[in-house]
């Protein structure tokens, strides 16, 4: 019974070792791979061969460091040995199939492991770049098919799974712009196949933009990321324009927004149709439209368009609103202590419901009445001269912020201002007065002189000249 049962084990790791070890590798056409047998003896020589085993023979290797290659034109310089690991470079279509490594050692079995490389094909039936909107097709299949067949799908640039079966087939947008990755898995191991896709488009901007009179502003538009202009140029770019329709003290916008600016799409350079203070970034081989101002004015309130129009008729546009925070001081920003003064700030329409505005004032400011929209210092003093501040906020963000600087003086130095004014007006006319009397004065000194000459000096009687 003993012997029976060594007997037995002996026959099953003769069956093990004979057979060996499965993979399957999945690879595309073009591709470099690596076959790489389980561990071997030292002194061992290793075969390779194709399609079957003891078949057509590919390579060989042995410890004294012998080896050689197959002469067939079929698979010439595309064979190579790494220790004894296989090495096929740029796999070809009739290249795939099962591999079969013979490991022989004298006294012992030998160990075959077997490989199935297995062809994918990963194809972009729609021609790159695509244009927004376009129909972007991706497919993934398997060239022969295993046991078990794997899972196969697409994971997005946004690392979402897509498709189904390994098809994908949507409306391109900027969000598929980048490389997806065909994922097959099996048994829990994954092996991914990257595609680029290229997808031109006008980057995301917000629904909305915050500024205030003491920021800057920027109007941004500009090509999503990696997207170049000589792209845009092969899906036929007819115009790009910037447009703006003003905010109306109804808070409405006019039917007919104004064009600010239009690209010379040879020079590449802006044409102004309006004078507003903005101006292009002139980014515009990067891929950046965006305008741009130092100084956010309350004429700035307003929707501004970017639009990319092409042959084909579809056009690319993003729209955004531009809210701009103002305050403003009532009476005006220098005053005199023990006047009243009122600070407002808005943004030129009513505040929806999840947004407020916060004050901020000096450290040392007196205390005020504070309203909806603005605050009341009843009486400014010395204490309330700085910066006040008005915050625009949303939930927990704010969104943006405005300052205004305040100017408090003495009410004493005004009335000095009076009378030093008064002063100087007493002096001159005091001088007036005194040059007057000197001159009343020379006068009269010089009559008197005048008539004392002639007393003196009388005229003789018959005297005349001939």
């Amino acid at each position: 019974m003993k012997n029976f049962i060594r007997s037995l084990l002996l026959l099953i790791a003769v069956i093990v070792s004979t057979t060996g070890a499965q993979e399957e590798i999945y690879a595309k056409e073009g591709q470099d791979i690596t076959l790489k047998p389980i561990s071997y003896p030292a002194q061992s020589y290793v075969y390779w061969y194709f399609e079957k085993q003891d078949g057509h023979q590919l390579a060989w290797v042995n410890h004294l460091g012998g080896k050689g290659f197959s002469n067939d034109e079929k698979w010439k310089n595309s064979l190579s040995l790494t220790g004894t690991s296989l090495v096929i470079k740029n796999l070809q279509k009739g290249l795939f199939g099962t591999f079969f490594c013979k490991i022989t050692a004298a006294g012992q079995s030998d160990l075959i492991t077997v490989f199935n490389v297995i062809q994918v094909n990963v194809i972009e039936k729609s021609a790159s770049p695509l244009l927004s909107g376009d129909n972007l097709s991706l497919t993934c299949s398997l060239g022969s098919v295993p046991q078990n067949t794997p899972e196969i799908y697409w994971v997005s640039p946004q690392g979402n799974r897509e498709g189904n079966k390994g098809t994908v087939d949507i409306q391109a947008r900027s969000e598929h712009n980048g490389q997806w990755d065909c994922v097959v898995k099996k048994n829990g191991n994954e092996k991914k196949f990257p595609v680029s896709v290229t997808v031109v488009d006008l980057a995301p901007v917000p629904s909305h933009l915050y500024t205030s009179t003491d920021s800057p502003l920027t109007i941004p538009c500009s090509l999503i990321s990696s997207v170049t202009w000589e792209q845009v140029k092969k899906k036929e770019i007819e115009e790009v324009q910037w447009h703006f329709a003003p905010k109306l003290s109804s808070g409405t916008s006019p039917d007919q927004p104004q064009q600010l600016f239009s690209l010379d799409l040879e020079k590449l350079t802006w044409k102004k149709n309006a004078n507003n203070g903005l101006s292009p970034v002139y980014y515009i081989k990067n891929g950046n439209l965006s305008l741009t101002k130092s100084k956010a004015t309350v004429e700035d309130r307003g929707r501004y368009t970017c639009s990319m129009k092409f042959k084909n008729g579809r056009t690319l546009e993003t729209t955004v609103d531009v809210v701009v925070l103002e305050i403003i001081a009532h009476p005006k920003t220098e005053l005199i202590y023990g006047q009243q003064v009122n600070l407002s700030c808005s943004t030129g329409e009513q505040l929806p419901n999840d947004m407020k505005l916060n004050w901020t004032s000096p450290k040392t400011s007196s205390s005020y009445i504070s309203y909806p929209t603005h605050i009341t210092v009843p009486e400014v003093g010395k204490e309330d001269n700085g910066k006040w501040g008005c915050e625009l906020w949303q939930g927990g963000n704010k969104l943006t912020s405005d300052e205004i600087l305040l100017k408090i003086e003495p009410r004493l130095s005004v009335w000095m201002l009076v009378i030093i004014c008064s002063a100087a007006v007493i002096l001159l006319l005091l001088l007036v007065l005194a040059f007057i009397h000197y001159r009343r004065r020379k006068q009269k000194t010089r009559l008197l002189r005048h008539r004392l000459c002639q007393c003196k000096n009388p005229k003789p009687k018959g005297f005349y000249r001939t």
